[in-house]
């Protein structure tokens, strides 16, 4: 197949635009969308049951506390294209006479006839996320994007409002257990390239167009299959949008990895990686191989020792290994796939609009390095020598103001910060004594993030508390 792209960068529609301009570390605030928290929590732990107790073969398991509450970042793509179909052939099965070596006589068989396809059909789409989840581009590597696909959804993409810190707040849950009302919401930043995102959506439209021009050949001709299939993609206009999805996020330890279940926040959808029950398999198998042993007389090896052993026993031990260990190797088989689309990236244009990100950056650094000041001048007149083995593990607070675990790694830093400040940022209150309360919690979160989210001053705190 061959593919053309030609994109026209003005404005399709005001939701939606080319970032394409300049380089900087995401998009901006103002063009920011997110789709809001509609669902209870606990519909979502329903949810979560059901997705992993139905069915005869799963298996019931426990997640490791409450669910994160988080914004998932998406690219929303939408792009008009002018298909041509420039070569094909269609075939049409036709019962013909053959001689067989083998049984040396005529026989009777099917056989495909090829034609070429002489006329060019031309048509043209348009690709609207309203219409297709499959231009909805997961924006970020925190996640496996094939288990994060799943929440996907059109109508929940209807709702998009813009990305207020109104957003971050949660109800009260005063009639839940205090894990679930101690949850902070947060954000996933951005770290798919817009360029990168439209690579994405260009995959996604050749496989659509190609596919509908096969099903096209066929019905016009009333074949039986297709092949040399060449068409030509014209993309007129496409553009993107940054929107946030809310997900409850439920994490699962088993066998030493972390398998991670995905719920849509507006609609419940669902989508992650299932456990099986191998005691269940291992009963079907028995009952399978049994069965189809006594249909056929066994395995012909050995009698009936030899059926029982090779052709009961054998299939349900490799049915029950590969029960226990399937979820392991799906994700190993996704971090490879996502290893691979974190090198493809590397190519692709860094680039896109960043006047948000430079000036909320700038905000926030103004802030912790007042505070990193004021610490400092407290703390350097009145230091004396310790015995750090009885440090508190978070002596400053610096995790518990993050609402993290010591043992976090960066992303989850950033995307605990991030929700934070923006639930806290001074410009959300009028009220003087509310303005200083958030000015004072949001001065806490930037000092732990200045902490933290560098390796070298982290690990120093870590180790002494300093």
């Amino acid at each position: 197949m061959i593919l053309f792209f030609r994109c026209k960068l003005p404005p399709l529609k005001p939701f939606f635009r080319s970032y394409a301009s300049q380089s900087g570390s995401g998009p901006p605030r103002d063009k920011l969308r997110a789709i809001p928290f509609t669902q209870h929590v606990k519909a979502a732990d329903n949810i979560f049951e059901d997705y992993h107790g139905k069915g005869f073969f799963s298996a019931r398991v426990k997640t490791t506390g409450p669910p994160e509450e988080i914004f998932l970042p998406f690219w929303i793509v939408a792009a008009r294209v002018r298909v041509e179909i420039v070569q094909a052939q269609v075939g049409h099965r036709v019962l013909r006479n053959r001689y067989n070596p083998a049984t040396k006589r005529n026989e009777v068989g099917y056989d495909t006839h090829w034609s070429w396809v002489n006329e060019r059909y031309r048509w043209s789409h348009e690709y609207s996320p309203l219409e297709h989840v499959g231009m909805h581009i997961y924006g970020s590597h925190k996640y496996r994007r094939g288990l994060v696909n799943a929440i996907r959804s059109c109508q929940s993409l209807q709702e998009a409002t813009q990305f207020t810190p109104q957003l971050m707040d949660r109800p009260a849950y005063s009639d839940l257990a205090a894990a679930y009302r101690n949850i902070n919401r947060k954000v996933d930043p951005f770290y798919l390239y817009p360029t990168t995102a439209l690579r994405f959506a260009r995959s996604y439209i050749q496989d659509s167009e190609e596919a509908y021009a096969d099903d096209f050949l066929r019905r016009k001709y009333s074949a039986d299959d297709t092949r040399l299939v060449q068409v030509q993609i014209h993309v007129d206009d496409i553009h993107c949008a940054p929107v946030y999805y809310p997900a409850y996020v439920y994490t699962v330890h088993y066998l030493g990895r972390n398998l991670r279940t995905f719920v849509n926040g507006h609609d419940l959808r669902v989508g992650g990686i299932r456990v099986y029950d191998h005691n269940r398999v291992a009963i079907a198998s028995v009952v399978g191989m049994a069965t189809l042993m006594t249909m056929t007389g066994g395995v012909g090896i050995g009698g009936m020792s030899g059926s029982f052993w090779i052709g009961i026993i054998l299939p349900t031990v490799i049915a029950s290994l590969v029960s226990v260990y399937s979820p392991i190797i799906s994700l190993r088989y996704r971090d490879w796939k996502r290893q691979q689309e974190i090198r493809a990236q590397e190519h692709d244009p860094h680039i896109w609009d960043s006047d948000w990100v430079k000036a909320f950056n700038a905000f926030e650094d103004q802030y912790r390095y007042r505070t990193w000041k004021q610490d400092h001048e407290s703390q350097s007149g009145r230091r004396t020598w310790s015995d750090t083995s009885s440090l508190d593990k978070d002596p400053k607070g610096y995790y518990r103001a993050l609402g993290i675990s010591p043992t976090a790694n960066t992303a989850d830093i950033q995307s605990a910060f991030r929700g934070l400040a923006m639930k806290h940022h001074p410009d959300r209150y009028s009220d003087p004594n509310d303005k200083k309360k958030a000015t004072d919690r949001f001065k806490a979160i930037s000092a732990a993030y200045s902490v933290l989210r560098d390796p070298k001053k982290r690990k120093a705190y870590d180790q002494s508390g300093r």
